[in-house]
């Protein structure tokens, strides 16, 4: 016995190419591997905000911010948008690094005051989703004025 199947249509399936994803498919794909890239990048910030005051408009105003954070890198990286999304290389992982870290912790401190000032959770929510999103449309023009994207 050799070990190998004899099955032909395993055969076939490892000779068949793979299927192009498309659409939907395609965005929930690139949202996903973008969850895992802003998560990873931006833990730092997240640990340096977990112990930070006022405890709850923080957390509140750093949640939004992350997950607009997520949809738009996600977004961005696709054909859907006229973003050129720079893709990740060893210069840009330490841009990404930093840029995430920032983001993250300046819109939740941000939030925060927006929410210490309106003392409702719309406007913290409102402004860190809006901020992120602004700050997500930057960073291709940072990467490429940094030159670490050509």
């Amino acid at each position: 016995m050799t070990g190998r199947s004899t099955d032909y249509s395993t055969e076939e399936r490892r000779l068949r190419p793979r299927d192009e994803k498309e659409g939907v498919e395609q965005w929930v794909e690139s949202v996903f591997f973008a969850v895992g890239e802003v998560t990873f990048l931006g833990l730092p910030a997240f640990y340096g905000l977990m112990d930070a005051e006022p405890n709850v408009p923080l957390k509140f105003a750093a949640l939004f911010a992350w997950l607009a954070l997520v949809l738009c890198v996600g977004t961005f990286r696709g054909p859907w948008l006229d973003v050129d999304w720079p893709p990740v290389t060893p210069a840009l992982f330490f841009l990404r690094l930093l840029y995430y870290n920032v983001v993250i912790a300046a819109v939740a401190y941000l939030g925060t005051a927006i929410d210490l000032a309106f003392h409702s959770p719309a406007p913290t929510a409102t402004v860190a989703v809006l901020l992120s999103v602004g700050s997500a449309l930057v960073f291709p023009r940072l990467a490429w004025t940094v030159g670490a994207y050509r």
